[in-house]
């Protein structure tokens, strides 16, 4: 019997960037609610389900609108039964926090954004990265 194999072509219409700050998420979400006048509310956490690893529970916090949406998440699993290496993006094992940004162009720029992030207190790094580039960027479709 003649195996067929399903490859699909994924959009990311998404920006990325990353965050290394030791300060607590509901924390970081609220300088950036102060900073960027937006209101980013705590969501329920995303659980992963992967079929040869552990499974993740990841914690986020959303802004939408009807054309735009932000999204702060936790790079780390909140999940204290996994172990220690797991990592929503593993190859970005460095960056505490993942910023997702879709539909606010028009609105803000992408070194505006960075320079806004960086005035946090605490926040040691800002880096926009380019999501062609990650191994794991399927992981960020949920």
């Amino acid at each position: 019997m003649k195996k067929k194999k399903l490859e699909a072509e994924i959009h990311y219409d998404f920006s990325l960037f990353g965050i290394i700050s030791p300060m607590k998420e509901y924390k970081i979400a609220w300088w950036i609610n102060k900073l960027l006048e937006v209101g980013l509310v705590k969501a329920k956490d995303v659980e992963i389900d992967f079929l040869k690893i552990q499974n993740l529970l990841i914690s986020n916090f959303v802004f939408e609108t009807e054309h735009s949406t932000m999204r702060l998440i936790k790079n780390k699993s909140v999940d204290s039964m996994a172990p220690g290496s797991a990592y929503l993006m593993p190859e970005l094992h460095r960056f505490d926090y993942l910023i997702m940004i879709n539909g606010f162009e028009a609105t803000i720029t992408t070194s505006i954004l960075k320079e806004k992030l960086s005035q946090i207190p605490q926040v040691q790094f800002v880096q926009k990265f380019d999501i062609e580039d990650l191994r794991s960027r399927e992981n960020l479709i949920f």
